[in-house]
């Protein structure tokens, strides 16, 4: 059959056979019905299908993404997608612990899932996204933006950092802690939840500014205005060198004075979701609100 419809993109968690496994009966059967498949290069190697292997930039050119894996596969997909908003189809295929809260979809639902997306028949959930830029003696030396969170802690030792924090041109506070936590609503159920930050429904238009381990009994979680700008200053004499870290995946080496501005992400990121289980049956199924866990 010829190929001369949408393409569909996937990539998937090499380390999960589950995902391996959903991937390729996914490629088959999309294939059959003449669907133009791109795979991420790892994955395209794996499976033996060389020629549809595709660069990270060029699986945006696509109807959609699937992301076959946990949450961190699917903050994977995001970074690719940002770049022109492509929507994302997750697959949650994760390991035992593994919450999985952002993806819509189980395996066995994933062949459905798909054809309802080929046919528009999918809800749009947009998802706003957290922006940051790293100033150094005047000069932005690093741009990025993420779905969930951006971290600013230390790498390895336990060393106290000294941040002082403003919002909206108004010094707050400084916080002598092993970090900060700039999360989106989206990402509040990821780091800034075991920090001890609130649980907040996705749709919301919010920051949250959350202290890792202050040295404080009155530091608690800031819930900030989409449009407020949010600066941190690695304080110049603290005797640190933290790092911000991206989704839990890239990582950019701060020094002492930089000004880290954080602020809502003008992109989006765009996932694909049918009618099922609402925010809060995910937080009472997956997140086990209220059990005591033993």
């Amino acid at each position: 059959m010829q190929q001369n419809g949408p393409a569909v993109s996937i990539l998937a968690n090499l380390e999960r056979v589950e995902a391996i496994d959903c991937a390729r009966r996914l490629t088959q059967w999309l294939t059959r019905e003449g669907v133009v498949v791109r795979l991420q290069v790892d994955l395209a190697k794996v499976l033996g299908d060389a020629a549809s292997a595709t660069t990270d930039a060029e699986l945006n050119d696509a109807a959609f993404l699937v992301a076959l894996g946990g949450d961190g596969t699917i903050l994977a997909a995001s970074r690719i997608a940002s770049g022109r908003g492509t929507p994302i189809l997750g697959i949650h295929i994760g390991g035992r612990g593994s919450v999985g809260f952002m993806a819509e979809m189980t395996p066995d639902q994933s062949q459905e899932a798909v054809r309802c997306a080929l046919a528009g028949e999918c809800r749009v959930d947009d998802r706003m996204r957290v922006g940051c830029q790293v100033w150094r003696n005047g000069v932005v030396v690093a741009e990025h933006s993420a779905l969930n969170d951006l971290v600013i802690s230390m790498p390895a030792l336990a060393r106290m950092l000294r941040l002082r924090i403003s919002v909206g041109g108004t010094e707050i506070a400084t916080y002598a802690a092993d970090g900060v936590i700039l999360a989106t609503p989206t990402g509040s159920t990821a780091y800034s939840l075991a920090a001890g930050g609130p649980i907040v429904h996705p749709s919301l238009r919010a920051l949250l500014l959350t202290p890792i381990c202050p040295h404080s009994l009155n530091a608690r979680t800031l819930i900030i205005g989409e449009d407020d700008v949010i600066s941190v200053i690695v304080d110049p004499d603290t005797d640190a060198q933290p790092v911000l870290t991206v989704d839990g995946q890239l990582a950019v080496s701060l020094e002492r004075g930089d000004e880290i501005q954080f602020r809502r992400a003008e992109e989006e990121t765009h996932f694909l979701v049918m009618d099922g289980s609402s925010f809060y049956e995910k937080v009472r199924t997956r997140m086990r609100l209220g059990e005591s866990i033993g």
